[in-house]
């Protein structure tokens, strides 16, 4: 199965259009928040739409996408992941959008560490997918200022149920790939460079086989 997934759009219309293109080339995408810049939803529920017309789409908001972004995914084309877990061709996908608490700027779709941490274990499976829009605490994180800014919730989460892959955006210069013993992690980011990535995966075996970031 290929996976396309992208994260901070931002209400760019070239990346928007440049990431609907680019799902056409697989089974099935995600987009791992900030669809705006600090909304409307509406606009969050515009692109869903259309990447939802050309293959099956899950989403979640972004730190910088309003509360109302819940309502909009679920009112558009795609799934909302958000809180959830899902099923597709045999595989289980859970998913938090936003960030932790900003340690400068204030954003919109913020939570503290301890609240994701629980909402995600209620939800949790193990030989699965994760999607999230925040990366690890010390993973693929770092900012251009040097502040590492991921979930420490999320870390602890990786540890205990061992998903084979998180897949995240928010830290827009840290575009790429690395494991953490048998997790694939995946920054999809197109908010500075690139155009999000295509994440091949064997089902059956229900490990990543492939990572190609996109341009």
């Amino acid at each position: 199965m290929r996976i396309y997934a992208v994260a901070d759009i931002h209400g760019k219309e070239d990346r928007k259009n440049r990431a609907i293109a680019l799902a056409s080339g697989s089974d099935l995408a995600i987009v791992c928040g900030d669809m705006t810049q600090f909304g409307p939803a509406e606009y969050a529920k515009e692109f869903l739409d259309e990447i939802g017309d050309v293959v099956k789409t899950l989403a979640l908001p972004g730190n910088c996408d309003e509360w109302e972004t819940i309502e909009a995914i679920e009112d558009s084309k795609a799934e909302n992941l958000h809180n959830k877990t899902l099923e597709f061709i045999g595989l289980t996908f859970f998913g938090y959008g936003g960030s932790v608490l900003s340690l400068f700027v204030k954003t919109i779709f913020e939570n503290e560490e301890k609240k994701i941490y629980t909402d995600l274990k209620n939800i949790a499976r193990e030989e699965s997918i994760l999607v999230t829009h925040s990366p690890p605490k010390g993973h693929l994180d770092k900012t251009m200022h040097g502040f590492n800014i991921g979930s420490l919730a999320i870390l602890k989460i990786i540890k205990e149920t061992k998903p084979i892959l998180n897949v995240f955006g928010h830290v827009h210069e840290r575009v790429g790939s690395e494991r953490l013993d048998d997790t694939w992690l995946v920054n999809c980011s197109a908010g500075m460079h690139g155009a999000g990535c295509y994440i091949d995966l064997d089902v059956n075996d229900k490990k990543v086989v492939n990572i190609e970031f996109l341009e």
